[in-house]
């Protein structure tokens, strides 16, 4: 189903005018708004009638129908999920814009969709693990064989290989039962300019599936048997309506299964593969050096003790930083393995067995004292007053958004570490505690009270609002924004009337002291005042 052929042109614009308080300006064939991305006083974002898409020419924002539009209007977004999409068509159809029976229509379809692919995927999956035990697919076997994978780990985790790059076009493009389209929107198959058709994956690679949360696979990922030094290894396919690969984990429904109170959190496949050959099952994958709120939502769910294994390198320890950082914002509960072997949890199963391996499991650190130890480190602080209060002012940044009993115990530890007093240590520690939310927080608070002021006026006498009219003023707030978008539809329709009947604020023209001209001065001042405060920490945060 196309969904931007659910509405028509004027059920969007009622739409965006009644719900979004958007106001419509006709440009030839093209209809403007103000685009809610961006500051913007001078209507630059375009609905292009026929094809109901949007795309504004300040910022590029752009969305391919209503709903898509609206996902992103809510959630604040210029990327959004599918689980985001979903919400934003059922919002729509419960405003009354989409009748009850085309809403069942659309998730029929849309399970009827999803249950095709799972079994597209399955089917694809069994081609390439049946290569495997063809003359073409003998030297992927032989290079597993070599990571000493028996058969048994190769059918757990369904590896296959790919032998032409024509096989799964060739096979069910035209196959009775598969739906070409599906094979298009997964990106299974391409399409190049001569409308020649493809398959994603190039001959001569290992395969391997991906499994969401309940254990269906959703999508494929190759490694590249010989790569140069520019390229990658590894080649995922692209995101589609019901995968991304920043949502998942390698092993989780497995791991979900699992009554094992502990998950050790690796990087790769092949470090899950490999500790699974020695007996350690319950081990995931981030599939990067980085965890996405979706990954970090996933690990939340399970409810286990994450033990992150990393690189023993500088970049793994740095990766490592940034996703124990991220677990305990989230209130994870995390360990950190502390090993010295430059080598990855693959290469360190495959090079010095399983008794090694099961002694570097237990030597674990608190993540906060990790992450101390890593950044002391970093400046060789030894005696150096300038490393010292560098080293102070990078914990004070990673840890800015912690409470305050966190940082505390910090201070305290930074304290020991660096021979420095409590009092030396909270003096450098505390300014750099978030400096900029601080200010912004203060400038925020003023700022919305002056628009309230502006708002108030507004909405005592119509000649107030000619006055902030002609000043072409722009609210900083999104809500004040709202209000004046109101007040500004109404005072057009009913050119007559002299106030506008609602108060959002409870504030009266007596309390006012200020005029017009001296509020939007001092808006104007605190603005610019957040900004260049802003703008200079983002040029010298290293120094802090």
């Amino acid at each position: 189903m196309k969904y931007n052929e659910l509405l028509n042109t004027n059920q969007i614009l009622d739409l965006l005018i009644k719900h979004l308080n958007l106001s419509p300006v006709q440009r030839g064939k093209s209809i403007f708004f103000l685009c809610p991305f961006h500051e913007d006083s001078n209507p630059s974002l375009g609905l292009e009638p026929n094809r109901k898409i949007f795309k504004c020419f300040a910022c590029n924002f752009s969305a391919r129908n209503i709903f898509e539009f609206w996902a992103k209007y809510k959630f604040g977004n210029k990327e959004i999920t599918p689980t985001q999409f979903r919400q934003a068509l059922e919002e729509i159809s419960k405003l009354g814009y989409l009748p009850s029976s085309v809403w069942q229509k659309v998730e029929g379809e849309k399970t009827k969709s999803k249950n095709r692919i799972v079994d597209l995927f399955a089917l694809v999956t069994d081609i390439y693990q049946h290569n495997l035990l063809t003359s073409l697919g003998k030297g992927v076997l032989n290079y597993l064989y070599q990571r000493q994978l028996n058969n048994e780990l190769i059918d757990r985790f369904s590896l296959g290989c790919s032998i032409s790059n024509k096989q799964i076009t060739t096979l069910l493009f035209q196959e009775k039962g598969v739906n070409s389209e599906d094979l298009l929107i997964t990106n299974l198959v391409q399409v190049n300019d001569n409308n020649h058709k493809y398959d994603y994956f190039p001959a001569n690679q290992l395969v391997l599936p991906l499994k969401n949360e309940l254990g269906e696979i959703v999508a494929l990922v190759t490694r590249k048997m010989a790569t140069s030094s520019q390229e990658g290894k590894y080649n995922y396919l692209p995101n589609y309506s019901t995968y991304q690969k920043s949502s998942l984990l390698y092993n989780y429904s497995s791991v979900k299964q699992s009554r094992a109170e502990e998950v050790y959190l690796v990087e790769g496949f092949f470090d899950v593969i490999s500790l699974t050959r020695l007996g350690i099952e319950n081990c995931l994958a981030i599939l990067g050096t980085s965890l996405s709120t979706s990954q970090l939502s996933l690990l939340h769910k399970l409810k286990k003790r994450i033990i992150l294994f990393l690189d023993g390198d500088r970049a793994g320890w740095e990766a490592t930083v940034g996703i124990a950082v991220g677990l305990l914002l989230n209130e994870v509960d995390c360990e950190i393995i502390k090993h010295d072997y430059q080598n990855d949890p693959d290469e360190i199963c495959c090079h010095y067995g399983g008794e090694i391996v099961q002694n570097i499991l237990q030597t674990r650190q608190n993540p906060y004292l990790f992450i101390l130890d890593y950044y002391s480190r970093y400046w060789e602080i030894k005696e150096n007053p300038q490393r010292i209060a560098r080293f102070i002012g990078d914990i004070a940044k990673v840890f800015a958004k912690f409470k305050e009993n966190i940082h505390r115990f910090l201070m305290e530890r930074v304290s020991i570490l660096t021979n420095w007093s409590q009092e030396e240590v909270e003096a450098h520690f505390a300014p750099r505690r978030f400096p900029v939310l601080h200010i912004n927080q203060y400038c925020q608070k003023i700022i919305q009270e002056k628009e309230a002021q502006i708002i108030t006026f507004c909405t005592c006498q119509r000649k107030f609002w000619l006055i902030v009219i002609q000043s072409e003023y722009f609210f900083k707030q999104k809500i004040n924004r709202q209000y004046y978008q109101n007040i500004y539809n109404y005072y057009m329709v009913t050119p007559t009337n002299k106030f506008f009947p609602e108060k959002y604020y409870s504030l009266s023209p007596e309390n006012i002291k200020e005029d017009l001209d001296q509020i939007f001065s001092t808006v104007d001042k605190v603005w610019k005042f957040s900004l260049s405060a802003n703008n200079y920490y983002e040029k010298n945060q290293k120094t802090f």
